[in-house]
């Protein structure tokens, strides 16, 4: 909307000229529906027969054509002509409606003003150019007054109206039926000033009432005449009577809120017709909630699984009292939140409602309100505390632990609507659309830290890690945006991908002891108990069941690591439970009923399971699967097929780069280290540490601590086939790069390399002093090889039968230990090997051997054809 006319280049236009003239601008309503209910033809040739009649009069009026969209603008000397033209054009619509038995119905706007016009060029005219133009900030007046008027309303602004009322009798015969009508001063969005709004029409033609205020326009009303000043007299009215008698009878609350009791948030209404504050309020006004330790809030994620469970579309579902109430009833929360944003006497209220869920009515409301969009957010903090207050937090904890949401947010809405964009293609896994969002928000406000956070969480989950710990630490730097809560959480992640496993365990555990009901924190405390600590107690079990409690909207996560946890403690059963609840939540991995039934030797299912498993056409997974596949082949003695499958894979990962290529390759040397094959030269074990020890100097800060373990297992790998010096080195640099009170897994494993070191130097009582300390359930798998072989080097058989029955017998942990995942099928043989082991043992124990000889045969049918497993085998048939 430009006040003054653009400058037009001679050559594309003739010169333009500033002239006063009486616009006026005709829109059909509902034209889009018409056609549609009339079809394509019928409608387009009604609509020719409407521009055939209003074209018609417009010589009459001497009227000119400017433009056609659904309607015209068009242009006169006079405000009398425009308005004579309307008025004939309404009566021509009604004939034609009586003609072909339609209900077209129009709007017009009329404003008198300067414009700037001119012609364009026939050279423009050809390119599709208009022949007139026409400038100036008459034009949009002229469009809010046509949209501000109802179906077949005239609708004039105050000069149109003087000039056109004062030249009223050159309307002629018509002049009787003409009713002219005053509809007070309206504000116009966009236009500085009020402007004074006229009607002008026929009886039995025109509405002549005063129109609707919306979004975009509202009416001037005297102080005295005001809803707000009214209501202030009535409610002052109603307390003088009604506040004695509430003092006398009022009730016991009709919900009672204990600490720590959640609450569902409804979607905001927004009454305002202000579009920015449709998601970006919804938003800041949780936030703001969330700050409570007193109130916890159903999540926006696990009020969309609550919906799905209702067997409703999330997408189209929208959280109002009844839907808000039965997920409150469904998830056990306590009341049920409906905010709503409106505009009442030209300020923004914001309201709050808290419904019982049983009955869904309203047991109290808070509301605040202000003048203009900047005081929205300072209105929402207000209705926070208000609430927090009325459900029974103490005013000292409301006021420490509550920062404006401009400084815990953003004070740009634009920003906070493209953050909760983002928010919720995350929650859906549109990962590429959240990663644009949350790099929106941020470029409107680059303070926004809360937006960072979420930046990070999504480039974590596209594996990421770099980018991630970069955006976590810039985070960490404006933590003065962010609650207490958030704080902690910036530090914890910051920890697990740049600093030490030691520092991220103590801050999970810090965020989930000092808010409990925060499931993420509880979640990813369990997790990297697991993954970081290798540990599968049952202090961790609690913990990750405490998460999988119905608030936690990830549940599918957490779930998956319950399955994991008790697989690694050989609960099959109850994994297998924890991988249905997973599953059923969301959480699609193939790989989890897999583990399961390979673990158990059920290989049957374990066919069964691979055959519905689909390429996803990502080669990264699909490398993965084919990985595990060719795995649980060798772990079955099918070795031919698995070394196929290994191949296959190996050129997959090449190809597509996977940052996984490298470990991939440790699982597939480690194999090679216990099987051959005929002619297979023997694993150049000391070019792997090589490289591997330069890869540690070389790859990002987030990465080292998993090439590290790589690096500790090819040392392992070195000295089993005897060279113990270039094991010793690689561990005791590890162990010096990274401390074992700071890496718990790094630094047992570095004691595991390192007394497999001494074992093969002739020192076995040594290996065992250094080991047997550690076992506590959180050691590394392969301790218990080392031990095994250790007791049995110092002549201790007994207690070597007591590691390898051990081995035997824990393939769930095997399998489920994923702190050192390049080990996980080398592991998986050596629990096989433990029955050829136990077989050994019994027999130099004068035990007899068959049932764990036969046990291993079964296990691996070709082993026979290995000349190494032969010779031992033959051994065995022999009397000690």
């Amino acid at each position: 909307m430009n006040a003054l006319a653009p400058s037009i280049p001679t050559s594309a236009a003739s010169a333009s000229s500033a002239l006063l003239r009486t616009l006026v601008l005709c829109d059909l309503v509902d034209s889009t529906a018409l056609v549609q209910r009339l079809g394509d033809r019928r409608g387009a040739e009604l609509l020719r027969r409407h521009d055939r009649v209003a074209r018609a009069l417009l010589p009459v009026h001497g009227g000119r054509e400017i433009d056609k969209t659904d309607g015209f603008l068009l242009m006169f000397d006079r405000p009398v002509q425009a308005v004579g033209f309307a008025l004939a054009y309404l009566r021509a619509l009604r004939e034609l409606n009586l003609q072909e038995g339609s209900a077209l119905a129009v709007r017009v706007g009329i404003h008198v003003g300067d414009i700037v016009s001119w012609d364009n060029s026939p050279e423009d005219i050809s390119k599709g150019a208009k022949p007139v133009e026409v400038e100036g900030l008459v034009k949009p007046i002229t469009s809010r007054l046509m949209q501000l008027a109802l179906p077949n309303q005239i609708l004039l602004s105050g000069v149109a109206h003087a000039l056109a009322h004062r030249a009223q009798g050159e309307l002629g015969a018509q002049l009787e039926q003409v009713r002219w009508r005053t509809h007070g001063r309206y504000r116009f969005k966009g236009v500085p000033d009020p402007i004074a709004v006229f009607e002008v029409g026929e009886e039995g033609i025109a509405p002549l009432k005063a129109p609707p205020w919306s979004g975009k326009a509202h009416r001037e009303v005297p102080f005295w005449r005001r809803p707000a000043t009214l209501a202030v007299e009535a409610v002052a009215l109603f307390m003088l009577l009604a506040l004695p008698a509430w003092y006398l009878l009022k009730p016991e609350p009709a919900i009672a809120f204990a600490q720590r009791d959640w609450v569902v948030v409804g979607d905001l209404a927004n009454l305002t017709g202000e579009t920015a504050f449709d998601d970006s309020l919804a938003t800041a006004f949780r936030i703001g909630l969330e700050q409570s330790r007193h109130v916890n809030v159903l999540s926006a994620l696990k009020t969309r699984e609550t919906v799905k469970r209702m067997q409703r579309d999330p997408d189209s579902t929208g959280i109002d009292r009844a839907i808000g109430s039965e997920i409150a009833i469904r998830d056990g929360a306590r009341a049920l939140i409906l905010p709503t944003v409106a505009e009442i006497g030209g300020r923004v209220r914001i309201t709050a409602e808290v419904v019982d869920p049983h009955t869904q009515t309203t047991v109290y409301s808070e509301s605040a309100d202000g003048v203009g969009e900047s005081s929205v957010l300072p209105s929402l903090d207000q209705v926070n505390q208000k609430l927090r207050l009325r459900l029974g937090e103490a005013l000292a904890t409301v006021s420490k632990e509550s920062l404006p949401l401009e400084k815990v947010t953003t004070g740009n809405l634009d920003a906070l609507r493209a953050y909760t964009l983002a928010e919720d293609a995350y929650g859906v896994r549109k990962y590429r659309d959240a990663l644009a969002l949350h790099r929106q928000a941020l470029e409107i406000d680059g303070d926004f830290a809360l937006a960072r956070i979420g930046l990070a969480r999504t480039l974590l989950a596209i594996d990421n890690r770099a980018g991630a710990l970069a955006e976590l630490r810039t985070a960490a730097r404006q933590r003065d945006r962010l609650t207490s809560r958030d704080q902690l959480y910036v530090d914890a992640w910051e920890a697990s991908l740049g600093r030490t496993p030691r520092a991220a365990l103590e801050k999970w555990k810090l965020l989930s002891t000092l808010y409990p009901d925060f499931p993420t924190g509880a979640a990813l405390h369990a997790y990297f108990g697991w993954l970081y600590a290798n540990r599968y107690d049952d202090e961790i079990v609690r913990i990750a069941e405490h998460a999988a409690a119905p608030p936690n909207a990830r549940v599918a996560a957490t779930e998956l690591l319950l399955g994991m946890l008790h697989l690694g403690n050989e609960r099959y059963a109850e994994a297998e439970r924890h991988f249905a609840a997973a599953r059923s939540a969301g959480f699609a991995w193939h790989l989890d009923y897999l583990l399961v039934d390979a673990a158990r030797r059920d290989f049957a299912r374990v066919d069964a399971t691979l055959a519905q498993v689909q390429s996803t056409g990502a080669p990264g997974a699909d490398a993965e699967r084919d990985f595990a596949e060719a795995a649980i082949a060798f772990d079955r003695g099918d070795w031919a097929s698995a070394r196929r499958m290994f191949d296959r894979a190996l050129r997959t990962v090449s190809v597509a780069g996977t940052p996984r290529a490298r470990e991939f390759a440790g699982m597939v040397l480690s194999l090679r280290t216990l099987v051959a094959a005929p002619g297979e030269p023997t694993p150049d074990l000391r070019a792997r540490v090589t490289s591997l020890a330069t890869e540690l100097g070389s790859v990002t800060e987030a990465d080292r601590p998993a090439v590290a373990a790589q690096l500790l297992f090819a040392a392992w790998l070195a000295a089993r086939a005897g060279d113990a010096a270039l094991a010793r080195d690689e561990a005791g640099r590890v162990a010096t790069l990274f401390p074992a009170a700071e890496y718990p897994v790094l630094g047992r494993l570095a004691t595991v390399v390192r007394a497999e070191a001494a074992r093969v130097d002739g020192s076995p009582g040594e290996a065992v002093r250094m080991i047997e300390p550690t076992l506590d359930g959180s050691e590394p798998w392969l301790a218990h090889v080392a031990l095994m072989e250790a007791h049995a080097a110092a002549g201790n058989a007994q207690a070597a039968l007591a590691r390898a029955q051990w081995l035997a017998t824990h393939r769930g942990r095997a399998y489920a230990e994923f702190s050192t995942s390049v080990m996980i099928p080398y592991n998986v043989a050596q629990s096989t090997l433990a029955l050829l082991r136990t077989a050994e043992l019994q027999h130099a124990l004068g035990q007899d051997p068959d049932a764990a000889l036969r046990a291993f045969e079964t296990a691996w049918p070709g082993a026979n054809a290995d000349p190494t497993f032969a010779a031992r085998i033959s051994a065995l048939r022999t009397k000690p």
